[in-house]
């Protein structure tokens, strides 16, 4: 009897244990799956560079890393001067936006109320530019996340056959051929995702640059830059971009505040209703409110990390638990961009 008793204590402590050890290094499976999106994109890349040229897939990595950089130093050196100088401007008068809307909302019956909340919610976002580690204290640190990641992409990149046949020779031999055929499917739509945020990232960046240029914004480059970089979180990025774009107009005035959040609008508009959805219509449809719980659910659980990948790896969930349990243990057709399996 106490024997079987301290079998249970030991088997209960064993699943905290495996429990913790899972919740302490969650954030850094996050990390390594950055890696694993960044090793697909580049191997999408040497793909088209081997339907041009019959070289090795080494060789092609190679091309694809060196033309990378020649983008970045080529970027740098066009815009860099400008980028650099628009975000010190943004800097310095960051403090002055704030104070602007804080006199704006005084000016109403009820803004005086708005203004203790207000204070605290934009003190936090101060605290949050002014140390931007914070973002990532689950971790290591933003150039210690920075160092881990680049070192699991070029590991993903440079064998990734390996890793695929260590999840094979895990699965029993009679579903080997099916594992197999998920793993190419997670493979396949993650490179179709990444293709379809790049695209969007783009769109989002050049279209409101544009409208920010036509309004006569001088800081347009760094809030469209910023605009551009977090649509690739959906629902929550957009959101979060439209902050400093608001208080930059701010330090203009309301007409100004008024016409960037038009301009924003309308981009989104786009986006979603046309450009968005054509990109998008050969992806797995993920559920908008299922995506939200799950960004939130993950930020709240590993910070930064978390709202950046939550949507590709809910992409993965969605296919493990399509291919898995409803086609194969529920029998059930799956539905998959149009077409029924």
């Amino acid at each position: 009897m106490f024997k079987h008793g301290f079998s249970i204590t030991a088997g209960v402590l064993l699943c905290i244990a495996l429990v913790y050890a899972f919740v302490a290094s969650f954030s850094i499976f996050l990390i390594a799956f950055g890696g694993f999106l960044i090793s697909i994109l580049f191997h999408a890349l040497a793909t088209k560079i081997e339907k041009i040229i019959a070289i090795p897939r080494l060789f092609s990595l190679l091309i694809v890393l060196i033309r990378f950089t020649a983008l970045i130093f080529g970027l740098t050196w066009l815009v860099g001067s400008t980028l650099i100088e628009q975000y010190e401007k943004f800097e310095a008068i960051l403090p002055n936006t704030i104070a602007n809307l804080r006199n704006y909302l005084d000016s109403f019956a009820l803004g005086i109320r708005f203004v203790e909340e207000l204070d605290e919610l934009l003190g936090n976002s101060i605290s949050l530019l002014d140390n931007f580690q914070f973002l990532f204290a689950y971790t290591f640190g933003f150039f210690g996340d920075l160092y881990a990641l680049t070192f699991f992409s070029i590991f993903f990149m440079v064998t990734p056959i390996d890793y695929k046949k260590g999840i094979l020779l895990l699965v029993p031999s009679n579903y080997e051929e099916k594992a197999n055929k998920i793993l190419e499917r997670v493979w396949n739509d993650l490179k179709t995702w990444l293709k379809a945020q790049l695209l969007i990232m783009l769109f989002i960046f050049t279209t409101t640059a544009i409208g920010l240029l036509i309004i006569g914004v001088d800081l347009w480059l760094i809030l469209a830059l910023i605009a551009g970089t977090l649509c690739f979180i959906p629902n929550i990025g957009p959101t979060i971009a439209l902050v400093p774009a608001i208080l930059v107009g701010l330090l203009d005035g309301i007409q100004m505040a008024t016409a960037i959040f038009a301009v924003y609008m309308i981009v989104q508009l786009i986006e979603t209703g046309f450009f968005g959805p054509y990109i998008r219509k050969r992806m797995l449809s993920i559920p908008p409110a299922l995506l939200l719980f799950f960004q939130f659910a993950l930020a709240a659980f590993t910070g930064a990390w978390g709202l950046l990948m939550a949507t590709p790896l809910l992409v993965v969930l969605m296919i493990l638990v399509g291919e898995i349990y409803v086609v194969e243990s529920l029998k059930k057709s799956l539905k998959i961009s149009g077409k029924k399996k």
